[in-house]
């Protein structure tokens, strides 16, 4: 009897070394799942979202800038110049009765096209008021047509693009870049590269064109050679950050010249 119950007890020690053997085993199996779970989910979630920003940017954001440029069209088609001078002044009269009636703030002397976006889009940020004028007028000392205003907006790179470009320290990514070749023109030859793989890649149309090299540093100094590239866009940014280069360095003797003439300046007060 008692041989039978400690054999009973011993199996039940093993029964039980099993249960929290596959206890544990079940634990960490559904721990696996679930981390699997987060990573697929959170890369699930990543592409969603990528797909609702592309579908965003292409349909709705689109159609709502488009739907902007229709209205600013016919605000810049109304603003256009009058041969009439009494339909010019009753233009303008009508606009500042308008702006009265609906208690918006327009200086009086304000170009018409600043009174009819402010008549049309009311009392929204000054900002965007301002903006907004700011592209007609701009798009009316370019010429532009009002059938085109939407095509020249979008060839301007947007709104704020050309918003920005009326500032007297903003350079825009062309200008960039044409500075860039400029500078980088007047540069010295770092070394000269030649190599039976390159001269296979030359070609007698692009001589004297640039093109950029991709290369990898090696550990003894040297630069292996990965790629040649001519395509436009790749060789214009190239040209972009050269331009960020070479500003980054007059800046800083910029800063170095103005802190050694005040330096001098003090000691030319101490002095005195």
């Amino acid at each position: 009897m008692n041989e039978l119950l400690i054999e009973t007890i011993n199996n039940t020690d093993v029964l039980n070394d099993t249960l929290v053997a596959d206890k544990v085993n079940t634990l960490d199996f559904v721990e696996d799942v679930l981390h699997a779970n987060k990573t697929v989910s959170t890369a699930t979630t990543i592409e969603r979202l990528e797909a609702q920003r592309i579908e965003w940017e292409t349909t709705v954001y689109r159609t709502s800038n488009q739907a902007l440029y229709a209205i600013l069209a016919d605000c810049y088609a109304f603003g256009g110049e009058l041969l009439d001078v009494k339909q010019a002044k009753a233009r303008r009269a009508a606009l500042v009765k308008f702006c009265k009636e609906r208690e918006y703030k327009v200086k009086q002397d304000s170009p018409v096209l600043t009174f009819i976006v402010k008549a049309v889009f009311g009392n929204v940020d000054r900002r965007r008021i301002s903006t907004y004028s700011l592209v007609l007028r701009e798009a009316q000392r370019s010429k532009v047509l009002p059938t085109n205003l939407a095509q020249w907006i979008e060839n301007e790179r947007g709104i704020q693009e050309i918003r920005l470009g009326k500032s007297a320290t903003f350079v825009s990514a062309k200008q960039k870049a044409e500075l860039g070749q400029a500078q980088l023109d007047a540069l010295n030859t770092i070394a000269t590269v030649k190599a039976d793989a390159l001269s296979e890649l030359a070609d007698a149309e692009f001589i004297g064109a640039d093109c950029v090299l991709v290369a990898e540093q090696q550990a003894d100094g040297s630069f292996a050679i990965k790629a040649l590239l001519r395509n436009p866009s790749v060789v214009n940014a190239a040209y972009t950050a050269v331009y960020a280069q070479q500003k980054a360095v007059t800046d800083v003797a910029l800063k170095e010249q103005k802190a050694a003439n005040d330096a001098n300046g003090v000691l030319n007060d101490v002095a005195a």
